[in-house]
């Protein structure tokens, strides 16, 4: 776990024995039930130390880099849509016992997953939700009512901008970690970006922490309110993205 805690420092955030512990039990559970659940597809804990652990903190890089993380996400309320395992969610969490957190995912065994994690690490302020984004993002107290968005996805980002942009307030982040290589996404989601309330996407390389390829993290500000026909119901979002057409 040392290679965790010094990741965490390199954002300038020290773990303390209880938190280097409920990480450690975090991985136990991911390796115990990783096969029950489908959980990752990382077999080994060099994997799931680097690819889940070490990588998902570098969402804690505030944009810019500039800002000291503890400080740039403190009394924020943020969710994770698609959190899976609890990617980046859970991590986020742990490594920032202060933040107020959502975990939001459509299949119910990986949820009982992050119940049973919440429970055994004793976590407070974290809300685990089954559910689709498309249904959640138009419920009163969770439309338009975080600080922070966030979701490590495959998805494309027009795709994600419908699914993550409408939890966003006024003023609040929608944060997307990305493989390289995204330049085409970025524009293509521009147009979507735009009619469901975003600023123009800022995008920033981290390489640090870990060993693992860089990633582009996508920044949204959410500057305008989301129209109410957003997010369209599921599969829609996924089926008919909002990009742009040209004529031909």
């Amino acid at each position: 776990m040392d290679s965790v805690v010094a990741a965490a420092q390199l954002l300038g955030v020290d773990l303390d024995e209880k938190q280097r512990s409920q990480f450690q039990r975090y991985r136990e559970l991911i390796e115990l039930r990783s096969k029950q659940f489908n959980l990752t597809g990382h077999k080994t804990w060099e994997k799931i130390r680097e690819e889940l652990f070490i990588r998902s903190l570098r969402v804690l890089s505030p944009a810019g880099g500039n800002v000291p993380t503890q400080e740039w996400f403190a009394g924020k309320r943020a969710i994770d849509i698609g959190t899976g395992a609890g990617i980046p969610g859970m991590i986020m969490k742990i490594a920032l016992p202060e933040l107020q957190i959502t975990l939001l995912d459509s299949t119910q065994k990986k949820t009982n997953f992050l119940i049973e994690v919440v429970n055994e690490l004793e976590l407070n302020g974290l809300e685990v939700i089954t559910g689709r984004a498309e249904d959640l993002g138009q419920e009163r107290g969770h439309r338009e009512s975080y600080d922070l968005v966030v979701a490590r996805a495959v998805a494309r980002l027009a795709e994600l901008a419908e699914l993550t942009v409408p939890f966003a307030k006024i003023g609040g982040t929608i944060i997307l970690p990305k493989s390289k290589g995204i330049e085409d996404e970025v524009i293509e989601a521009s147009a979507a970006a735009e009619v469901l309330g975003a600023a123009p996407a800022i995008t920033i390389e981290v390489d640090k922490p870990g060993d693992s390829p860089p990633d582009n993290i996508v920044y949204w500000m959410k500057i305008s309110p989301t129209p109410r026909e957003f997010p369209r119901r599921v599969g829609i979002p996924h089926q008919s993205p909002l990009i742009e057409r040209t004529e031909s």
